[in-house]
């Protein structure tokens, strides 16, 4: 390994450098987007307490199968009323790609080809040969990549222009729609874990008999107002 790193120039170097601090921003967004997604998750969650809390404060339910399912229904309402937008922009999406099929009498379109498809808008890069290795002198050649392709717009790939987008929004919206049931179905799970198991765990019947006592002691000669016992039975 010594040689190797002895054989490397200083714009290797530099360019190996800069390559390494790439990858550590690349896993660093990743750990933030991983996180992210946990809280938002949690936010999802949250917002399903608004749609069942009614029914708990009420006691119009109280036990957790009838929850389960009550909460159950009203999340799957949720998500068809957030899903339609997305699937509606797929299918116009998908609809406008065999529109142009027909137009063209092409249904082996490649939407992503640089010729007529998406990828006329981009930046191409050809890969091979970046790094390159010489068992016998031990010497390491970097070579960068090479752009092959410039962003042009092309008139005849107006269907991949239209497609390739749409089902890039719909499909990342039904995903974050998707990512929302799921949320609020581990959400209804806590709740009904929380809200209506009854867990004796931290139970002591003689704690429980002993603060029943202190509570019902008054001190001796001591009188109760009218006033002040009415305020205690309104609480």
């Amino acid at each position: 390994m010594l040689p190797i790193l002895l054989k490397l120039t200083e714009s290797d170097k530099r360019l190996l450098i800069a390559f390494l601090l790439i990858f550590i921003l690349i896993f660093v967004i990743v750990g933030a987007i991983g996180y992210l997604i946990v809280r938002v998750m949690k936010w999802q969650g949250k917002r399903l307490d608004s749609c069942v809390s009614d029914v708990v404060y009420s006691r119009v339910i109280t036990d957790k199968k009838t929850f389960s399912k009550y909460a159950h229904k009203k999340n799957w309402i949720i998500f068809y009323k957030a899903a339609r937008v997305p699937v509606i922009i797929m299918l116009v999406s998908g609809i406008i790609l065999v529109i142009r099929n027909l137009v063209y009498h092409d249904f082996s379109y490649d939407v992503f080809n640089k010729v007529d498809g998406f990828s006329t808008v981009l930046f191409l890069w050809n890969f091979d040969g970046m790094f390159i290795l010489d068992p016998l002198t031990l010497s390491f050649t970097f070579n960068p990549p090479q752009l092959v392709h410039s962003p042009e717009f092309v008139l005849t790939a107006w269907g991949s222009y239209l497609f390739v987008p749409g089902i890039a929004v719909g499909g990342l919206w039904y995903l974050w729609c998707v990512q929302s049931l799921i949320s609020r179905t581990l959400r209804i799970k806590k709740l009904s874990e929380s809200i209506f198991d009854k867990n004796l765990d931290k139970f002591n019947q003689n704690e429980q008999l002993m603060n029943s006592l202190n509570a019902g002691q008054t001190p001796l000669n001591s009188e109760v107002k009218p006033a002040e016992e009415n305020k205690s039975l309104d609480k």
